[in-house]
């Protein structure tokens, strides 16, 4: 019985509060898991993604490459795919 990988998809967000609920929508059909790195956002960026049913965390604050690094001692999946939460990627280039 052969068993596909899982796929984690990671969305970096600052203050995305406008754009990430469309993000983790978007994303959540092609995966096992939405990570949503936060980068310390003042708006309602976490409660939204938490809303819509991703899995939040804060960044380390050293910037996005170091969100990066983060997300991937974090992340379930087999595969990491990574977005940004301001609409500058299209989910239907996941698979």
């Amino acid at each position: 019985m052969e068993t596909r990988p899982r796929v984690t998809v990671v969305i970096s967000a600052k203050n995305e509060e406008q754009d990430i609920a469309e993000a983790v929508r978007g994303a959540r059909p092609h995966c096992d898991e939405v990570l949503v790195m936060d980068g310390h956002s003042t708006d309602k960026t976490r409660d939204v993604a938490k809303a819509e049913g991703a899995r939040v965390e804060l960044d380390p604050g050293k910037g996005k490459g170091s969100a990066i690094r983060a997300s991937l001692t974090l992340a379930t999946g087999d595969i990491v795919v990574f977005m940004d939460a301001d609409g500058s990627h299209d989910p239907l280039d996941i698979p």
